[in-house]
């Protein structure tokens, strides 16, 4: 008899650690990456000299700075050597080159306005709670602030860059010569000024319709990527899933032999409890004294 409680007891214990572990598991995983998300404040900041009058360790502002300034010299660098591409080489014939020199402008472009957004959240941060920000007077934050609207303004003028008049009509002529080398002498047989006009209005509409034709291969090729990217959010949201499921069932594995034992424990603890013999009775009062006891050493001790 005692034998068999011994041992019931230590399944017990050792499934309650079983079911502790799980759901230190479970709950360390629903934890990862959380300090992430928790926002950066004054209270522990220290001000540190070496970054100049009144930049403070820890604050996150100085760093997505220098970030936004290395970003921001892609950017030209990429803007550059788009530029040179559409007005140094023949862009109906240098698609590739210029597809890819677009692509990048494209991709230094949008991580350029990603770091923008981090430095104008600290910054707003800033100018919504000035108490907590007392280190940073309004010089400084004016600073910031104009870094904010410079920043913005080299982005939006690249982007306007991109599509500028110069370059389309760089484009739309390199398109239009390149008709004209396909029909040889250019005039598709036009021996009459009226001929001539017409032939010039169907070069220019076809090298309209090449140009488009280039521009809504990019859309395509842009939601395309997009696409890939959806897909694989989606692929590691499923794993995500996946193994969170996994976890659940192995927690509710647990409990459910838990929840067996303990019944087991229970059914036995209720026949032991029915008996007339005085010998058990006397087993459970000591028992009952000895955990009162204890109870109170501990907590007096």
């Amino acid at each position: 008899m005692k034998y068999s409680q011994v041992g019931n007891d230590v399944d017990e214990r050792n499934d309650g650690i079983s079911v502790a572990s799980s759901k230190r598991k479970f709950r360390r995983h629903r934890r990862v990456n959380s300090g992430l998300s928790e926002p950066l404040t004054a209270a522990d900041s220290v001000v540190d000299e070496s970054l100049g009058s009144g930049a403070v360790s820890g604050d996150p502002y100085f760093v997505f700075r220098s970030d936004l300034q290395d970003k921001l010299e892609l950017v030209d660098d990429a803007l550059a050597d788009f530029l040179r591409v559409v007005h140094e080489t023949d862009t109906a014939v240098n698609t590739h080159e210029l597809k890819d020199a677009k692509k990048k402008l494209k991709r230094h472009l949008k991580n350029a306005e990603s770091t923008l957004r981090d430095v104008q959240a600290t910054v707003q941060a800033v100018e919504n709670d000035r108490d907590k920000f007392q280190y940073i007077d309004d010089s400084q934050l004016f600073e910031r602030k104009s870094l904010v609207n410079t920043s913005r303004d080299r982005i939006s003028k690249a982007k306007e860059e991109i599509t500028s008049e110069a370059v389309k009509l760089k484009m739309l002529e390199d398109e239009k010569n390149k008709a004209v080398r396909r029909s040889g002498d250019g005039l598709l047989g036009a021996t009459t000024d009226a001929q001539r006009h017409n032939t010039d209005f169907v070069l220019n509409n076809q090298a309209q319709s090449s140009v488009l034709m280039q521009q809504q291969d990019e859309t395509l090729d842009e939601l395309g990527d997009v696409v890939v990217r959806v897909g694989e959010m989606a692929e590691n949201i499923h794993e995500e899933i996946e193994m969170q499921n996994q976890m659940l069932d192995e927690l509710d594995e647990d409990m459910t032999k838990v929840e067996e034992e303990l019944g087991m424990v229970m059914g036995k603890l209720a026949v032991f409890l029915k008996t007339k013999n005085k010998c058990h009775l006397r087993t459970i009062l000591t028992l009952i004294l000895t955990v009162v006891i204890l109870f109170f050493l501990v907590l007096y001790t």
